[in-house]
């Protein structure tokens, strides 16, 4: 038993954030949720959820079971365990630690002896034990591993997959000391099925960075492929089936018109400015990113080729853009490669559509894309692209179009389209 009026308090009550409220108080969690922002919080208690994967109605039955909800910090005091689920964005390339700053800086006016803090935002190796604990401890006048317990765990949250969620993905953990370790441990067995223990902050924090780093290096490896294989007349996804068909050494991947979302992006640049602090550079990283940062650039001269060979300007034609959230079946649009391509469609003249069923609206260079609301004017346009797979998109009969198709993921539903 302890004297602590919440089991845990969430700090950032973003993509990562809520959901962890959420299942911890499907666990029989008390929790109070924290967040800067006002109108989201307000939005949250009124039922309204802007979480993809947190339906309007599980937000509510959370709200009824006793999920409290308030952009005041005060309550932060009564909280036994805090995680901190803020954003760590990238400025010029560099990793931007300001809100995880802000969050010790908000959590030290409040901690109190025996309080756990867990931070779970992504960072580069050294955050924890570099730049969380000593903010807090400079301005609480505690002592972590003394006074508060401390612990680092990398969030493993992937939209819309409906086989792995927040609940059933091993969870790694880790702690600055035993007892940190320990009751860190015991927090998440409460609420994750499997936890699985590193010895160190900076391990745990590696993590992260290994695991979107292994994808986004190997996605570069297949996106460069696909670029040599157009070049060579080679259809680079016969290639793919065949080489899955092995069923050891080989996972496959897919090559696209490059990688979005919150995580594969922006996550190696975290290594690269640790490593680069060293003096030691990860140019296979770092070349893996100037790959996949090229993709948009090579899909819109594929898309140039294809009207030259069309005898069309590029010039002033009308493309239709089919999805441009960065993954299937989601409306999540962070760092999709379609921002990129519409960029330089734009400067190159051309009038740019999208039909995405999960995305309301879409800003690009401050500018709102103008989006098409029905598949049935297709034949207004001089070229379809196809960005983002959607399931909804296989109901839609594309073979008798005669509007040119050209397909950036590789679905088999547009048959008659030139791929990638």
């Amino acid at each position: 038993m302890n004297n602590f009026k919440y089991d845990v308090a969430v700090i950032g009550l973003g993509y990562v954030g809520l959901p962890l409220a959420i299942q911890a108080v499907d666990s029989n969690l008390k929790v109070y949720g924290y967040d800067i922002d006002e109108d989201k919080v307000s939005n949250y208690n009124l039922g309204n959820s802007t979480i993809e994967d947190i339906a309007d109605i599980d937000l509510q039955k959370s709200l009824e079971k006793g999920l409290f909800l308030s952009s005041d910090p005060k309550h932060l005091s009564d909280s036994e365990t805090i995680v901190i689920s803020v954003p760590t964005p990238l400025t010029d390339y560099q990793p931007d630690l300001s809100f995880v700053r802000a969050a010790a800086e908000t959590i030290a006016k409040h901690i109190t002896k025996n309080q756990i803090v867990i931070l779970e935002s992504t960072t580069y190796p050294g955050t924890t034990v570099e730049v969380l604990i000593p903010v807090i401890e400079e301005n609480s006048n505690l002592k972590a591993g003394v006074d508060f317990y401390a612990g680092y765990s990398p969030e493993r949250i992937d939209p819309g997959n409906e086989n792995w969620n927040f609940k059933n993905t091993p969870k790694v953990i880790s702690g600055i000391n035993d007892e940190s370790l320990s009751k860190i441990k015991t927090f998440y067995e409460r609420i994750i099925d499997t936890v699985v223990t590193v010895s160190g902050t900076k391990e745990a924090e590696m993590v992260k960075l290994l695991e979107n780093t292994y994808r986004h290096v190997n996605i570069a490896l297949i996106n460069e492929l696909a670029i040599l294989c157009n070049m060579l007349n080679i259809d680079i996804w016969e290639v793919v089936n065949a080489a899955k068909t092995k069923p050891f050494g080989f996972e496959s991947f897919r090559p696209g018109p490059g990688v979005g979302g919150h995580c594969i992006p922006v996550d190696p640049n975290y290594l690269s400015f640790k490593t680069r602090q060293i003096g030691k550079p990860v140019r296979f990283v770092e070349l893996a990113q100037e790959i996949n940062n090229s993709m948009p650039s090579y899909v819109v001269s594929r898309l140039l080729e294809k009207m030259n060979l069309l005898e069309k300007p590029f010039k002033n034609s009308n493309i239709l853009i089919l999805g441009v959230a960065y993954k299937k079946d989601i409306g999540d649009v962070r760092e999709s490669p379609a921002i990129g391509i519409i960029e330089n469609l734009y400067v190159r003249g051309v009038k740019v559509k999208y039909f995405d069923p999960f995305v309301d609206s879409f800003i690009v260079n401050e500018h709102a894309v103008e989006k098409e609301y029905s598949l049935k004017n297709i034949e207004q346009y001089d070229l379809i692209l196809v960005h983002t797979a959607h399931t909804d998109f296989e109901s839609f009969d594309f073979s008798n179009t005669t509007v040119p198709i050209f397909d950036a993921t590789g679905s088999d539903h547009y048959m008659n389209a030139e791929r990638i």
